[in-house]
């Protein structure tokens, strides 16, 4: 049958949250309900949002990041009313992969895995020498917040997400 194929959307990557000159973020201690903002508010049209729903299925993410060295972050989201919820953390490494000038992508990824759904949070090509990326179901997220909470050597890191 024609036109009952199942529709994607697919985005550009942008980046969603940088850090310069090494500072860093501190994950909450108190989780508060009420979450109202984050780096990524799913219900956006430029993330994905249409009214009420959104289409940001699955949120793939690319780091770069200058000098080489490594970095840790911490992905949480909420849903509206609820309080912020871990979902994944990862250590990266920021090695040789040039994206351009001084700035490399991370070319590995260790993920630990807080989701309910742990199967579908993986990180794609790490340590093959190429960009690793990160994918997750976002479905039942509004918000999307990025926290880095220690770099090491690298004092700058650009965080790209796309949905799809």
């Amino acid at each position: 049958m024609h036109g009952n194929a199942e529709q994607t959307v697919i985005d550009s990557y942008n980046i969603v949250d940088s850090v310069t000159g090494g500072a860093t973020d501190t994950f909450p201690t108190s989780f508060s309900f009420g979450v109202t903002s984050g780096d990524m508010d799913l219900l956006l049209p430029q993330n994905g949002g249409k009214g009420e729903e959104t289409k940001a299925y699955r949120l793939a993410i690319l780091i770069t990041g200058q000098p080489a060295g490594s970095a840790t972050v911490v992905v949480a989201g909420s849903s509206p009313g609820g309080p912020i919820e871990q979902i994944c953390s990862f250590a990266v490494t920021i090695g040789s992969v040039v994206e351009t000038g001084d700035w490399r992508i991370a070319d590995t990824i260790i993920l630990t895995s807080f989701h309910l759904a742990a199967c579908s949070i993986l990180a794609a090509d790490s340590g093959n020498s190429r960009p690793t990326k990160v994918g997750f179901d976002a479905i039942g997220y509004r918000y999307i917040k990025f926290y880095v909470t220690s770099l090491t050597t690298t004092t700058d890191l650009r965080i790209y997400v796309r949905h799809f």
